[in-house]
C-alpha cells in the first residue's frame, strides 16, 4: 500500500547525543509552543537514545555536505562513531545536556523529546523546540531527498505575492 508520491521532503540532520542520523520524516507540529513531530524507525539506534536522553536536535545542512549526511544514515552508531568516521567537526547543543549538532549547520533547532504512543514500524516523537539558531543561507540550497537513494536541490524560485495575483485570470467556483 504504501507508495511515495508526497516526495520530494527536505532532509535535516536528526542529532541525539554523538550520534546522528539523516532524517525526511519529520515535520512541524505547533508554532505555539514551536513543536515538531518525528518519525523514527524502530530498528533505528538513534530510538534508543531518544528514549534514553530526551532530546534532539534538528540540524540543516547545505547541498554540498550531502555525501556525509547520506552516508551517515548507511553507518550504524551502535558501531562507529559517526563524527569521526566520516570527519564531521562537532559542538556542543546550546540548551541541551548531551547533545551535539555539525558546525556546519546552517539552522539548529534543539528540542526536548517526549514519545507519542503509536504501533507501525516508526515511533513518533514530538519535540518541543528550547532554542534555534540559524541562517538565510539554509533556505538556499537545501538537500531534497526524492526517494530511495536520489537527491535534489532547488534550482527554480517563485514568490506569490498577492497584490500582483489580482491581474491574474481569476479562478472558476471550485478550482482553487
Amino acid at each position: 500500500m504504501y507508495r511515495a508520491f508526497f516526495y520530494p521532503m527536505r532532509l535535516a540532520l536528526l542529532a541525539v547525543g554523538r550520534n546522528f542520523m539523516p532524517m525526511a520524516w519529520w515535520m512541524p507540529a505547533s508554532k505555539e509552543p514551536f513543536r515538531f513531530l518525528l518519525a523514527v524507525d524502530r530498528k533505528n539506534h538513534t530510538l534508543g537514545l531518544l528514549r534514553e536522553l530526551s532530546e534532539a536536535a534538528l540540524a540543516f545542512l547545505p547541498w554540498e555536505e550531502r555525501a556525509w549526511v547520506v552516508r551517515a544514515g548507511y553507518l550504524s552508531g551502535r558501531r562507529v562513531d559517526k563524527a569521526e568516521r566520516l570527519g564531521v567537526a562537532l559542538r556542543p547543543a546550546r540548551r541541551l545536556a548531551h547533545t551535539q549538532v555539525p558546525e556546519r549547520a546552517l539552522a539548529v533547532y534543539e528540542m526536548r523529546v517526549l514519545e507519542w504512543p503509536s504501533d507501525g514500524d516508526h515511533a513518533l516523537f514530538l519535540g518541543e523546540v528550547v532554542h534555534v539558531e540559524g541562517s538565510a543561507k539554509a533556505k538556499q540550497r537545501p538537500i531534497l531527498f526524492l526517494g530511495f537513494r536520489d537527491y535534489a536541490t532547488l534550482g527554480e524560485r517563485w514568490s506569490f505575492s498577492p497584490k500582483r495575483a489580482r491581474s491574474l485570470p481569476s479562478l472558476g467556483e471550485g478550482e482553487v
